[in-house]
């Protein structure tokens, strides 16, 4: 064994007694993010201006990344199980699945990332997302019909001001002729109930744990009095389920960036 060897054997002993050579564990229920997750992703202002539409009712802003309580999201899924534990929970047996990484506007930057599944979800969704931090551990969950029937969905009649219809894969219409359409619910123990800004029945009585937005991307087929038509058509249909520790996440960064 010469010098050098001798050398690099000692230090790396001496940086492992002093905890240098090991990554600190995670604590349980911990969220993981990147370093610079407060960082603003650059541009991106009409689908920040969506997102803090929707989740305002909700949720406040907090950096709190400490550990939460459990949450149930979809399924038995819970909020930070392991993704391992999650697809077996659903019953995932697809072998070969692609991992991306999510690159929303007023998402903590560089922190989540998305594993996609093909089959049948809800009755009609085609695709289903597990949205992970950076320990692989769930923080979402979404569903999507890539071409959806009309009975299959509820489209407004009337113009919508919406720009982004898929925030996991930061999607948004390409057309002003399109349409995008919002629905947030929420759950109570009677089932799952649209948010009405109007009504107090469509509020919620307490806190929203998960939220639920069903969104949709359709060609209204314009009648000249600025309806939909007749022969309107859903072109994607999205069901994403948030929990609240990462609507205060998405709404701290959301305001940070507007400052």
């Amino acid at each position: 064994m010469n010098i050098t060897t001798v050398f690099l054997a000692v230090s790396f002993a001496f940086l492992s007694s002093v905890g240098f050579a090991q990554t600190p564990p995670i604590p349980p229920g911990t969220i993981v993010l990147d370093r610079g997750w407060q960082t603003p992703i650059q541009g991106g202002s009409a689908t920040m201006k969506d997102l803090g539409a929707l989740l305002s009712p909700f949720a406040q802003p907090s950096a709190d990344i400490s550990s939460t309580p459990r949450i149930s999201i979809y399924q038995g899924v819970t909020y930070l199980m392991p993704y391992a534990e999650a697809k077996e929970k659903l019953n995932l047996i697809q072998k070969v699945v692609a991992k991306n990484k999510v690159g929303c506007a007023g998402f903590p930057k560089d922190s989540f990332s998305h594993y996609v599944f093909d089959g049948n979800f809800d009755g009609h969704f085609n695709k289903l997302y597990i949205v992970v931090d950076k320990a692989d551990q769930v923080v979402a969950i979404q569903l999507v019909t890539e071409s959806p029937k009309a009975d299959q969905v509820h489209a407004p009649y009337k113009s919508t001001d919406w720009h982004c219809y898929d925030f996991v894969l930061s999607r948004t219409k390409a057309s002003k002729r399109l349409w995008i359409d919002h629905k947030p619910s929420f759950e109570d123990k009677y089932g799952w109930h649209e948010y009405s800004a109007t009504y107090s029945y469509g509020q919620p009585k307490g806190p929203v744990d998960v939220l639920r937005i069903d969104s949709l991307l359709m060609n209204p087929d314009l009648t000249n009095s600025g309806s939909r038509g007749t022969n309107w058509k859903p072109l994607e249909a999205v069901r994403l389920y948030l929990p609240k520790p990462m609507m205060e996440l998405i709404l701290y960064c959301v305001r940070a960036a507007n400052k």
